[in-house]
């Protein structure tokens, strides 16, 4: 999960104050897919941001249960933004924390994902590769599954096997039938390279698949059959990421 944070930055504790206040008064910022920014704050010692998150693509409760493991998925996230990065520079400078108040747009359920002054000193000292950010968006996610996409289809896995990034689906064959499913695997795969195109540029949900292009990695599609445990897959390559992400917008 990748959250941005549009403050300018600053010097000293009461400019902080003011860039997040004027952020503020333009809430609630939309950030894609992933749902909206609706308040940002200076709390205490804590920069306060309270997200409405799109519970589509996040289980709000088991964010809850592993609280590190997010926390780290967006410490490095935001080292590869340089806007960020620089905020999270500030933030320390000012030794003070970052606190996200997660609310699910469906169920209003609430988590909150705490980012100490120590993670965050900690953090800007070390050095985050594409590969480490792609295991930390990785780990982020599996603890969240298993994840309904639709009537037929639950994600039960993402791992990286070689050099694909897998994405593992369970597939209902009391309404799919498997090799139904393999003859129009060209059209799956057409369906999917479609909502690629959607997707690779949004705010936040787009991070994954550049991280991915970033790490040199391909994303294989893996469907098994609950009954048969037939398998179906295919693979969107490197190359064919680029391509998509080349005629969509421009890649930074």
């Amino acid at each position: 999960m990748a959250v941005y944070l549009a403050v300018a930055t600053s010097c000293n504790h009461s400019e902080l104050q003011v860039s997040l206040s004027l952020t503020n008064a333009r809430c609630p910022i939309d950030l894609g897919l992933a749902g909206s920014m609706e308040s940002i704050k200076l709390e205490k010692e804590n920069v306060v941001a309270t997200i409405k998150m799109n519970e589509q693509f996040v289980n709000i409760k088991a964010m809850g249960q592993s609280n590190d493991v997010i926390a780290n998925a967006i410490i490095k996230s935001m080292l590869l933004n340089d806007d960020e990065k620089k905020l999270l520079q500030t933030i320390a400078d000012e030794n003070i924390g970052l606190k996200y108040i997660i609310i699910g747009d469906q169920s209003g359920q609430k988590t909150t994902i705490q980012l100490s002054t120590e993670q965050i000193k900690s953090a800007l000292n070390a050095s985050t590769s594409p590969h480490e950010l792609l295991l930390n968006l990785i780990n982020s996610t599996k603890i969240q599954l298993p994840m309904t996409v639709d009537v037929v289809t639950t994600l039960k896995d993402l791992t990286i096997e070689g050099e694909n990034v897998v994405y593992i689906y369970n597939i209902d064959e009391n309404q799919v039938n498997m090799d139904d499913a393999e003859k129009n695997i060209n059209n799956l795969k057409a369906n999917t390279v479609e909502n690629t195109k959607r997707v690779i540029n949004d705010v936040a949900a787009g991070q994954f698949f550049q991280t991915v292009i970033k790490d040199g990695k391909n994303v294989c599609y893996r469907y098994i059959g609950n009954k048969t445990n037939k398998t179906v897959e295919f693979v969107i390559t490197h190359n064919e990421l680029l391509e998509i992400l080349s005629n969509t917008a421009t890649y930074k």
